[in-house]
């Protein structure tokens, strides 16, 4: 149900995808698309007006003890730290910028710092898109990760939130797919051997090869770095993120698992953020976005080290190619689902 469900939640931030590349040479798809967006950003920013209503009820002690005691999983203090009023005035703000971001004249400034064309419909509706998925993931990490940490570690509910292998084939592998193919116009704008060369997909050599080893064992030298320094300065927040990571993997152990979770977030995730996305966007706003997808780590340390992770892997994008990209992620998942 879980991979069912992302898809059908998916498919709303999909659509304007589509309809943009076909409003390239259609203006009045192109005005159906910015209409379309316009009334789904209104919705994001209406859900994050209640979040601020639930907020200032949560504010209310006895609200709070109520709810703990009608979820035994969940104590106040885990409650208290889901900032509901902070995650609402976060996706209003961002709701707002992405509607703002369809006007002509701002995408116009925007193209002065950005490589896109403030006239192509496909990058108004990147920027509009950027935004929106920028609100909803903080969103998820101001309100919802606190009480994703208190769940991991009730055995009762964390059962219900491990992901089979049809999840991990569904997000990010297929929707993010699907996203990068949609986004570059993929039988609409481009045939199959200008997608590939749109996207960095190539053979790779030996020399990159040997960057794709080197980076990784880079990377995860900068990981046991970083939970070195995590265990010493907040060891509470470390053993949280690492009980959602247990909940998360727990049906996926062993080589299948690390197999499956590799190659699904490396295909997936490099396709669209360093193959469609980054291209256009930015090196910057790519490993920015990149982050704030990770949302189950919340605002942890974790979501630093995958700003870097989508930094480095982006100097490989500009360099080398897609393909280098998708070996480094493949590897460090792949090594870092097999070692705890």
């Amino acid at each position: 149900m879980n991979a069912i469900a992302t898809l059908l939640l998916m498919l709303p931030f999909l659509l304007p995808i589509l309809l943009a590349n076909i409003g390239e040479r259609e203006r009045s798809v192109r005005l159906f698309a910015y209409v379309y967006l316009v009334l789904l950003n209104g919705i994001l920013a209406l859900v994050g007006f209640f979040s601020l209503v639930a907020g200032a009820a949560l504010s209310n002690p006895a609200v709070l003890n109520q709810l703990a005691e009608q979820n035994p999983g969940l104590n106040i203090e885990q409650l208290h730290r889901a900032r509901l009023d902070i995650a609402g005035l976060l996706l209003i703000f961002f709701a707002i910028v992405a509607i703002v971001v369809l006007l002509p004249q701002i995408r116009s400034l925007l193209a002065r710092v950005l490589p896109i064309d403030a006239g192509s419909a496909v990058h108004a509706t990147a920027l509009s898109m950027t935004s929106a998925a920028f609100g909803i993931n903080l969103f998820q990490m101001a309100a919802l990760s606190p009480l994703f940490f208190a769940a991991a570690v009730n055995e009762q509910i964390s059962g219900q939130l491990q992901q089979s292998y049809l999840d991990v084939l569904v997000f990010p592998l297929l929707t993010l797919v699907i996203a990068a193919l949609l986004g570059v116009g993929l039988y609409i704008r481009r045939d199959q051997r200008q997608t590939l060369q749109r996207l960095g997909l190539t053979l790779p050599n030996l020399r990159q090869a040997g960057i794709a080893l080197g980076a990784t064992a880079g990377l995860l030298a900068f990981s046991f770095l970083t939970n070195v320094v995590w265990q010493a300065i907040d060891p509470n927040s470390l053993k949280e993120v690492g009980g959602v990571l247990k909940v998360m993997t727990g049906n996926l152990n062993g080589v299948p698992g690390a197999l499956a979770i590799g190659l699904s977030a490396a295909i997936g995730e490099e396709t669209f953020f360093r193959g469609a996305y980054q291209p256009r966007m930015g090196l910057p706003l790519a490993a920015l976005l990149f982050a704030s997808f990770h949302v189950q780590y919340g605002v942890t340390p974790a979501t630093l080290l995958v700003l870097v992770i989508g930094a480095v892997l982006g100097v490989l994008r500009q360099r080398t190619s897609l393909t280098v990209c998708i070996m480094v992620h493949f590897l460090f998942n792949f090594v870092s689902v097999l070692l705890p």
